[in-house]
């Protein structure tokens, strides 16, 4: 899971072989990639068509240094953005020119076809009759459907063994549904949804508690920026998460500035030798988190042990400040 700044992106490989799922802008997807040595990417998913999870898939596309097999996204005819104009565009262009084959539906009766090597990659959501409705203007049976609603969430196991939920942007109707439905599984590593702002029309803290119940993670990632518009992670979704899942570890991959006002200039040899965003301005609080398959289970780097020395630096952390304040409403 990269530090992407505001945005989401993530890595799974196994060997040789790889899957991006989002790609956010910036230059930290391109630089792990060339650092890793990857020449072909098995499947490029597109959670959805926001600029901060799909923001570099054309660029990806039109790289020369690396293969793109399959591309995944569904269809979002409310989303004017200049970005989703041209992944649109080019698509065609490369499809026509017999470099891509046509772009894929990923909802959840993708089976395995994302699946590879030791990667299991499974899709929880959308489910066929959401994925038939997507994004809408007015409200259905079934409420108003957002492309945050409509967003695709990936259950990743590494070699059958559970690993993380990428669950993108949710919403709490998305959550809903998917509860009513098959549920979440459990995962030891859980991105949490929308860079841990708000989820659209539900309770945030008990949408944190809803979704910490359900998976039982033991790492909590937010994939968010330093500052900037939005400030993340809410306090209220903070809350609900230490609420259901006191034991597990929260991690931002940028260091909240309500965590502390100022960027944390001490050396960091904690960091996971990997591309991230922050590293450079010193904003890094997690950075970019690798999960590895190992001979005695899940393991994590940086290390959550390491990781919790740092936070233990800052005065203010907000993963164990109390009380909590109160919603803001304003606020993502």
């Amino acid at each position: 899971m990269l530090d992407v700044g505001h945005g989401n992106c993530t890595i799974l490989r196994d060997g040789d072989k790889c899957a991006v799922i989002d790609a956010a802008p910036g230059d930290t997807l391109f630089d792990e990639l060339e650092q890793s040595g990857v020449k072909s990417i098995e499947h490029l998913v597109l959670s959805h068509a926001d600029h901060d999870h799909m923001g570099n898939a054309v660029k990806l596309l039109w790289d020369k240094r690396f293969e793109v097999k399959y591309l995944w996204y569904n269809p979002d005819g409310m989303k004017s953005s200049k970005a989703w104009e041209r992944l649109a565009r080019q698509a065609h262009l490369l499809h026509r020119q017999g470099q891509l084959p046509p772009p894929r539906p990923a909802h959840s009766a993708a089976g395995d076809a994302l699946s590879f090597g030791r990667v299991q990659i499974q899709v929880l959501h959308p489910d066929i009759e959401l994925w038939t409705h997507g994004p809408t203007k007015k409200s259905t049976s079934l409420g108003m459907l957002t492309a945050n609603t409509l967003s695709i969430v990936l259950h990743v196991s590494l070699d059958r063994e559970p690993a993380a939920l990428l669950t993108a942007d949710i919403d709490a109707l998305a959550l809903e549904r998917i509860q009513d439905l098959d549920g979440l599984p459990q995962a030891p590593v859980l991105v949490f949804p929308h860079h841990g702002g708000l989820c659209g029309e539900g309770q945030p803290r008990e949408f944190a508690r809803t979704i910490c119940h359900a998976v039982r993670p033991e790492v909590v990632i937010f994939s968010m920026a330093r500052g900037g518009r939005y400030e993340n992670p809410n306090p209220e979704i903070v809350a609900g998460v230490r609420e259901a899942v006191p034991d597990a570890h929260i991690a931002c991959t940028q260091l909240s500035s309500q965590c502390h006002v100022d960027v944390m200039t001490i050396g960091r040899r904690d960091l996971a030798p990997k591309p991230a965003a922050g590293r450079s301005t010193g904003s890094c609080c997690a950075g970019s988190v690798s999960v590895k398959k190992t001979d005695s289970g899940i393991a994590l780097d940086p290390d959550p042990k390491t990781h919790r020395v740092f936070v233990d630096l800052v005065p203010s952390a907000l993963c164990r400040r109390l009380p909590v304040p109160g919603p803001r409403s304003s606020q993502q």
